[in-house]
């Protein structure tokens, strides 16, 4: 999948912004604060119908405008046919998305538009709760496993039905109603998430050996209950907590990703360096088996090139980019990257300079 145009209007600090990014790598450098983050906010909130820096989707119009709109222009990989254009529009805190000119929703426009991020939250990955860690893996699931959504959807039904008879104190045959189905698309959802995490783990490892040199990582998924016993079992030892507490405490919604690099707790252990690396390493194994499943690369997005990296990390990262197939756009305070330097041409990447509310294409040497 390519995006081989992005316009905008009335978002943060541009009035307008408009470009054709290249079908490979393209960096957008500027100073701090120049809107290098909004050209990513935008592909995002035009592939996700969400931002991911703001929680309120009213904080991206800019500001004296009473909306935001933001268009883009997708093709498939070998570019067989005329680009299909997506469009979502912010007003009030709410978001309209359209293929074309007719209403779409938000999960037909993440199936046509797969983009993953990696950003100045990434610590969060390792660093805070497991949420954050299950949100990565189902990420890939979504695109991956046909079945998922809909499992997904089913199990959070039941979850959410148990948990009000719980708040309410119902009877116990009311209470009880909803496990089976719980049960059910709680331990089929488990085990997508196991057999995704095998695979995502030996693909995982060979980016790692590209990237720091050392394939010894690890995936390891915790339930979110004993598996010494079914889910059925967890939920009637438990019941009597549940009921006390009001919810639902055994279950896939409670599962744990650990990782580990170099036989040590990732939480712990590495660096933030290492963490950065780290991340681009599995949203670049998890789009790979995208691509494996779907013909279609997801767009990458990665913010902030420099930070915590050394020259010779961002090299690194950069010939990774390079050898993954999809497109990527990166921001950098100061590209220094020379020709030839992390094996790319000019040919490779285009490069882009932001200011305020304005985005022009640097000639690079050929």
């Amino acid at each position: 999948m390519r995006i081989t145009q992005v316009a905008a209007e009335s978002l943060r600090s541009f009035e307008r912004l408009r470009f054709q990014p290249h079908p490979h790598i393209n960096i957008f450098h500027g100073a701090n604060a120049a809107g290098k983050t909004t050209v990513l906010e935008a592909v995002y909130l035009g592939a996700r119908a969400g931002s991911f820096r703001a929680r309120r989707l009213d904080e991206v119009i800019r500001e004296g405008a009473t909306s935001a709109k933001v268009s883009l222009a997708v093709c498939g990989d070998d570019f067989p046919a005329p680009p299909v254009i997506w469009g979502v529009s912010c007003r009030r805190g709410e978001a309209q998305i359209q293929r074309f000119d007719e209403a779409a929703n938000r999960r037909e426009l993440a199936e046509a538009i797969p983009v993953a991020l990696v950003d100045r939250q990434l610590h969060r990955v390792f660093e805070e709760g497991p949420v954050y860690r299950r949100r990565y893996l189902d990420w890939g699931l979504f695109y991956v496993e046909q079945s998922f959504f809909g499992l997904w959807r089913r199990y959070e039904r039941a979850l959410r039905q148990r948990n009000q008879a719980l708040r309410q104190k119902l009877s116990l045959r009311q209470i009880q109603a909803w496990e089976p189905e719980l049960v059910a698309s709680g331990e089929a959802l488990h085990q997508l998430r196991r057999e995704h995490l095998t695979v995502l783990e030996q693909e995982a490892r060979v980016w790692l050996m590209e990237m720091l040199g050392s394939d010894r990582f690890s995936l390891q998924l915790v339930a979110g209950w004993d598996e010494a016993v079914s889910l059925s079992k967890a939920l009637e030892s438990g019941f009597e907590g549940d009921r006390k507490m009001g919810f639902t405490h055994a279950g896939p919604h409670r599962a744990e990703l650990r990782l580990r690099f170099e036989g040590h707790e990732a939480r712990s252990f590495v660096s933030r360096g290492q963490q950065k690396m780290l991340s681009v390493a599995m949203v670049l194994a998890q789009a790979a088996l995208v691509a494996r499943h779907r013909q279609q690369h997801p767009v990458i997005l990665l913010d902030d090139l420099e930070a915590e990296l050394s020259q010779d990390w961002q090299n690194r990262l950069l010939a990774a980019l390079k050898r993954y197939p999809g497109q990527s756009l990166v921001t950098s305070l100061e590209w220094r990257v020379a020709p030839g330097v992390a094996g790319l041409s000019p040919s490779d990447y285009r490069l882009f300079h932001v200011e305020q509310g304005t985005l022009g294409v640097v000639e690079t040497p050929q």
